[in-house]
């Protein structure tokens, strides 16, 4: 069997680490937490093709994990911290096969983002909303 190394971008920070494969564009990628319905406090994980220092959440709590590319793909997951976050470290490995982006999350504070994931289309009714939305 053979094996052929992809390049890959890698970024790394406090409590963070991404790495894309070669056909990825990072600077399209983006990766945030978010707590609250009413009220949403944003925690920016990734943006503007870097790692976002100093906003992960510091609390334990519920929190929604959602992951953009390119305004056309995005993953949503809910994330249970029953302890104080502070200390995570958090990995995602994007990578792309048949035409699809990929990414293996690994926590070890959140055991349920521990899995393999597709990022999916957004529906033809959240895209007609998004255009509205960026006029």
């Amino acid at each position: 069997m053979t094996t052929f190394a992809q390049k890959k971008t890698e970024f790394e920070g406090e409590n963070l680490k991404i790495s894309f494969g070669e056909k990825i564009e990072s600077e399209k990628m983006n990766i945030k937490f978010s707590q609250g319905t009413w009220n949403m406090t944003l925690f920016p994980l990734f943006e503007n093709n870097r790692i976002v220092e100093n906003t992960f959440p510091k609390e334990s709590g519920i929190y929604i994990l959602t992951i953009n590319y390119s305004s056309e793909l995005y993953y949503s997951e809910i994330v249970l911290y029953k302890t104080t976050p502070n200390l995570e470290n958090l990995s995602f490995d994007f990578y792309q096969d048949c035409g699809r982006i990929f990414c293996r999350i690994n926590s070890e504070y959140a055991p349920e983002l521990n899995k393999e994931i597709v990022l999916n289309k957004f529906s033809d009714e959240v895209r007609e909303i998004l255009k509205t939305i960026e006029k």
